[in-house]
């Protein structure tokens, strides 16, 4: 084999094997919270060969996104609307510790279904501020608009993408732009993964009862300024408990049997996202109680 192919070789396999081992910390964690705290979790255990199924495919979509990270260099041009098109631009904004070309499989979907006009926006995947990032993404929404023509645009925001899209809105309120935001896997209420890991501040921020999120739970206006639909799914190891996935004033969706990157690939969840994003503006805030809509 030559050098360089048994240096790539090496490289899967090694991200490979970082991708099995941190999940295998994750669900373990998520495991023994369920056990401590199982008036807490909701939701019943999947039979063991789905859970085994979702774990494995939860590994498998951790090791190709960090595969894929080189294609998070791309850049796409911004063109005007196209006369007569009724769909505003689509801003794709990924999580914690991630990159833009997490959505490649989920824009490649909606490309092929009729939106032409998606835009990945890059923040401070890890080490920052959520409110900082909030306000860059302000500026880039601006950008955009202008760029576009458009009158206003929907997110689709992944993990912490859905805190930074939140923290925005609040901001800024109707001039942020923001008409839907649709979330995947968002801890709206905190996420209690990796309790001893103190030494990112992004982390800290996603703590329940943390500072930024007692700021954005406070008689919230985001669900009135937009469209709000959090889709989560109750065996995320990452958001942990799941349920805090939960985000009060929106429309709440749960999924089973997927994990939290899996949620990127899932063609029930994009037909769920799909489906939102052709929905016409609703007239009213979305409902804000109740239990979620299970799918």
């Amino acid at each position: 084999m030559a050098p360089l192919a048994r240096v790539g070789l090496l490289l899967v396999l090694g991200v490979v094997a970082a991708s099995a081992l941190f999940n295998l910390c994750a669900y373990a964690g998520a495991a023994r919270y369920r056990r401590r705290h199982p008036s807490a979790c909701g939701a019943e255990r999947l039979p063991r060969p789905a859970r085994a199924r979702a774990f494995a495919l939860e590994c498998a979509a951790t090791a190709l996104l960090a595969l894929v990270t080189p294609l998070a260099l791309r850049r796409r041009r911004v063109r005007p609307l196209d006369a007569g098109d009724p769909r505003p631009p689509v801003v794709l904004l990924h999580g914690y510790a991630q990159h833009p070309a997490n959505f490649t499989w989920l824009a490649r979907r909606l490309r092929r279904d009729g939106w032409r006009h998606l835009y990945l926006v890059a923040h401070t995947p890890v080490g920052g501020d959520i409110e900082r990032s909030a306000h860059s993404l302000g500026e880039a929404l601006d950008r955009l608009r202008r760029a576009t023509g458009a009158s206003r645009v929907d997110i689709v925001a992944h993990s912490m993408g859905g805190l930074v899209a939140r923290a925005c809105i609040r901001a800024r309120g109707h001039a942020s732009g923001v008409g839907r935001l649709i979330t995947l896997g968002t801890p709206h209420q905190g996420t209690e993964i990796f309790p001893r890991f103190r030494l990112d501040p992004m982390v800290a921020q996603m703590r329940p009862g943390s500072p930024l999120l007692a700021r954005l739970a406070a008689d919230d206006p985001v669900p009135r300024l937009a469209d709000c639909i959090s889709i989560y799914s109750a065996d995320d190891a990452v958001v942990v408990p799941a349920s805090r996935a939960y985000y009060p004033g929106a429309f709440n969706i749960e999924v089973r049997g997927l994990g939290h990157l899996s949620l990127l690939f899932s063609r029930r969840v994009y037909a769920l996202v799909r489906e939102n994003l052709a929905a016409e503006r609703a007239p009213a805030p979305a409902a804000a109680g109740g239990a979620p809509w299970p799918r």
